[in-house]
Formats: C-alpha cells, sequence, structure tokens
C-alpha cells in the first residue's frame, strides 16, 4: 500500500489521504465477505473503528484506484505463447516451485495446473470484476449536490474495468470468437452484481462480448472531464477497448472506426531516438516506473512476472531477435543480453525491465489495428501512413526509409508481423494467435524443445483455450471447458 500511495500523490491524483488510509480496513472487510458469503448485508454493517464501508463516489473512486485494479495477472497469456524459451530444464523446475502449473502450462499439458485448484488469472479477474459491481452499486446509492463528476467517473472506470476483466478472461477461457458459433459456445459465468452468493452458470460466448460491448457503450456516452489519467481510465480507454474488442470479433469496420476516434484524441509516439542511458543488468529499463510521463499509454495495465518468466530464467528466441532490423532501435531498447549472448526482454513501459510486464491500452496498439484494418478494406496508403508513422519513431533518424510494399497481402502480413515486434510481451501474441487461426488466413503454431522433446500447439487444436480452474467447477458446477 505505501507503494500505491506514493504513486497517487507523485502523479496528482485527487483522492484524500484518510480514503486511502480507511481502504486497507475496508478491502480486510471485503475478504470476510467473500469467506462468509454474507452477500448484500455486508453494506448494512454498522460502521466500527475497524470497518469501513463504502457510501460515497469519493469512496469508489478509492475502490476503483487500488493498484490491484491496473495489475492484472496473465500468466496464462505469456506461458502459453511463443516469445520467449526456458533454456534449461532445470530451470523449469526450480522456477516452478512457486508457481507449480508453469512447468506443465510451458508445454500445453492435458492438465495444465497440477493439482491446484485456485488460478490467480481467474480469481483475481473476479476480485477486480466484484470491485466494479460494488462500485457501480454504491454509486447508484449514492446521493448529494457536487457529487454529479465523481459519479460520472465512476461510471466510466467501472463499467470498464468489469469490460476489461471480462475481455481478459475470453481470451484465456473462451473460444476466439466466431460469430456463426458463438451462441452456442461456452461463454463465462457474467457476474455482474457483487452479491458472490449468487451462483452464475456460464453464457454463452455472444453474451460474453456482448456484455462488454454494452458496458464499454454505455460508459462511452457519459462524457467526463478530465480523460488524460492512465490509471483512472476514462472515455478514451473505453474507446480503445471498443477497437480491441472489435479487432478481436473481426469486425474491422468498427475496429477501425474506434481506433480513428482514439487517435484523433491521442497520438503522441514516444520517439525512441530520443530515449537515454543504457541498460546494464536484466532489471533495467529505458522508461520510467508506472508509466509516469510516458504520452502513448491510454489506459496503465501492468503484470508482475514470476516463475519461468522471471528475467532470470527466460531466454528470447534469437530468431526473433535476428529479424529485427540493425537500424530499429527497438532491438536495443527491448532486450538486454546477457554475458552468454541470450537475451532477456528489458522493454516494458512499466520500467522495471523484465520484472513487470505493460499489459494495457497504447497510442501505438491503436495505430497497428488501425493500419491493419485499413489494409483489410484495401487501404494501402492509410494502412502505410499509419506503420510509416510507428516506424519513423522506432528507427534510427539517420538511416531511416519509408517502407514501400506493392501489394496489399504484404502489407497486411508486415502490419501483424509488426504486432509482433511492437506489442512484445504485452500479451497480445496469445490473443492473436487464436484471433488469426480462426480466420484461417494466417495460422500460427507455438512449439518449444524441452529436453530433446519437442511439444506443439498446432492450430485448430483445443489446447488454445486454457481449462476453468477446479475450484469454480465445484463451487458452481459449470461445464468444464475440453482438451
Amino acid at each position: 500500500m505505501w507503494r500505491q500511495k506514493a504513486l497517487h500523490l507523485d502523479l496528482g491524483w485527487t483522492f484524500d489521504i484518510d480514503i486511502m488510509k480507511d481502504l486497507k480496513n475496508y478491502l480486510i472487510l471485503c475478504f470476510a465477505v467473500i469467506l462468509t458469503g454474507c452477500g448484500k448485508d455486508f453494506l448494512d454493517v454498522k460502521r466500527t473503528s475497524g470497518q469501513v464501508v463504502p457510501k460515497t463516489s469519493k469512496d469508489c473512486l478509492a475502490i476503483l484506484g487500488r493498484e490491484n485494479m491496473y495489475y492484472t495477472s496473465s500468466d496464462l497469456a505469456y506461458l502459453g505463447a511463443d516469445e520467449y524459451y526456458v533454456k534449461n530444464p532445470a530451470d523449469l523446475v526450480a522456477g516452478s516451485q512457486y508457481t507449480p502449473f508453469h512447468q506443465y502450462a510451458y508445454t500445453w499439458q492435458d492438465n495444465p495446473y497440477g493439482s491446484l485448484r485456485n488460478i490467480k488469472d481467474w480469481d483475481l479477474a473476479y476480485e477486480r470484476i466484484m470491485y466494479a459491481n460494488l462500485a457501480l452499486d454504491v454509486e447508484s446509492a449514492a446521493s448529494g449536490q457536487g457529487e454529479t463528476a465523481n459519479r460520472d467517473r465512476v461510471k466510466v472506470s467501472a463499467r470498464f474495468h468489469r469490460a476489461w476483466n471480462f475481455y481478459q478472461l475470453a481470451q484465456l477461457f473462451c473460444r476466439p470468437y466466431h460469430e456463426p458459433t458463438a451462441g452456442q459456445d461456452p461463454g463465462l459465468p457474467l457476474r455482474v452484481d457483487y452479491d458472490i452468493s449468487v451462483r452464475y452458470g456460464r453464457s454463452s460466448l455472444k453474451e460474453v462480448y456482448d456484455r462488454i460491448l454494452d458496458d464499454l457503450k454505455e460508459a462511452e456516452n457519459i462524457r467526463i472531464v478530465d480523460d488524460i489519467n492512465p490509471y483512472m481510465p476514462g472515455t478514451t480507454a473505453v474507446q480503445a477497448l471498443l477497437a480491441k474488442v472489435y479487432l478481436q470479433q473481426g469486425k474491422f469496420d468498427m475496429a477501425l472506426r474506434y481506433a480513428d476516434i482514439v487517435l484523433k484524441k491521442r497520438s503522441t509516439l514516444v520517439d525512441y531516438n530520443n530515449l537515454t542511458g543504457s541498460i546494464t543488468d536484466i532489471y533495467g529499463s529505458y522508461f520510467e516506473p508506472y508509466g509516469k510521463n510516458n504520452p502513448s499509454i491510454i489506459f496503465y495495465s501492468a503484470a508482475a512476472v514470476g516463475g519461468i518468466i522471471m528475467p532470470t530464467r527466460q531466454n528470447i528466441d534469437t530468431l526473433f531477435t535476428r529479424s529485427i532490423e540493425q537500424q530499429d532501435l527497438r532491438g536495443e531498447i527491448y532486450f538486454f543480453t546477457r554475458p552468454d549472448g541470450t537475451k532477456v526482454y528489458s522493454g516494458s513501459y512499466c520500467g522495471y525491465g523484465g520484472n513487470e510486464f505493460f499489459t494495457g491500452l497504447s497510442v501505438e496498439e491503436m495505430l497497428l489495428i488501425r493500419a491493419e484494418c485499413s489494409a483489410r478494406a484495401g487501404s494501402e496508403k492509410n494502412a502505410l501512413d499509419d506503420i510509416n508513422l510507428l516506424r519513423k519513431n522506432r528507427f534510427s533518424h539517420s538511416s531511416y526509409r519509408n517502407l514501400e510494399l506493392g501489394e496489399i497481402d504484404d502489407l497486411l502480413a508486415y502490419i501483424l508481423g509488426e504486432r509482433k515486434k511492437e506489442l512484445f510481451m504485452r500479451g497480445s501474441r496469445w490473443e492473436d494467435a487464436r484471433r488469426l487461426n480462426q480466420e484461417g488466413r494466417y495460422l500460427v503454431s507455438f512449439s518449444r524443445m524441452l529436453d530433446g522433446v519437442r511439444y506443439e500447439l498446432a492450430p485448430g487444436e483445443k489446447k488454445w483455450v486454457w481449462p476453468i480452474p477446479q475450484s469454480e467447477i465445484d463451487a458452481n458446477g459449470i461445464e468444464q471447458n475440453q482438451r
């Protein structure tokens, strides 16, 4: 909590210190609710010296501004992707001592969790959804003059967080979106009430995406004045997530529309030519902690790294790093070279090298979405303009040349390759591989070599969908994903 308080104060947040102090006691109460299942009655609990019950919009903003709301848990999105490898089997075993399922998930085993019943990718996402639901419920009951601005911000932020977390869950525990079958494909328990005593079955995948879009569109219709704080999502973050969701659905016209809306408001890229300093170890970075002073960040979200993905154990594929052109500054800024010549990722906007990964929304992602959708629509010039704008801020100015490609298919393939480079270690690789395999035009397979054994995740396999944690199956009797 001390790190969180310092962050809020340093970045000019307007929450009262007393609210942030009280929040610690309130959270203890929240966890008691989860354990006892007392449901909605918890808001009626009488205040005591050790309990704080949220009653105002300002209380809700403090809940939504907590560090855990923008710290995601994306172990599975990283574990399953092909952006890294474990060089030594001993490292795999050692890295799995603290996170046992890493060893099985790394090779896409039928039972990737081993004996673990609870998986934080699932549990923490639903915890954040619970906080969003709580904030919306408290806000609806809040009253009083002078609360309008805070209430509007609560509505926007809470609906964004609920949509964001349902979206993240869908990329891990549901099949890729396919319009003809989405109405029958298993979705998620759509918890839209903070009463944890209510049992929810699995909705359809279509219902999940409808819920996400409904939340985002409702939030978009609420106009708030201050829309530049990346730690408290506003209208621009909502529209950026809409672009991302529509891209995942294959609705490229809508993804293009929303990416364009965002870029007309927020278009500043970090010019890598202007970054100074150097990386001297695996924890070094060219970027400031928490994404501070980074104009490209629309919504700040981060994933703490552990187990086999830690910088002491991860290795970046040399075939990938060699694909980065010599004049491309990302080769230096994104990777640290160890004494043995292996490379580790160090390019996170979180500013802690390979220790925390940025997983949020950014200007460059919107630029890539607009470029891809323009290329798919046959607008070669618009797509090239966007890609060259990105390249101009990533390549050395002294040797930069605009990209020129004559065929639209070649341009689209290049853009997809740029997504892999630019959005490296942001959780996007897993999402992109799933949607591209669903489309069938650019098939992606992952493979690993471990102790002389080759493991592969091929297009069409059921293992592109992770199992529901056993704790959820036992508690609510919902349908398990097939492997």
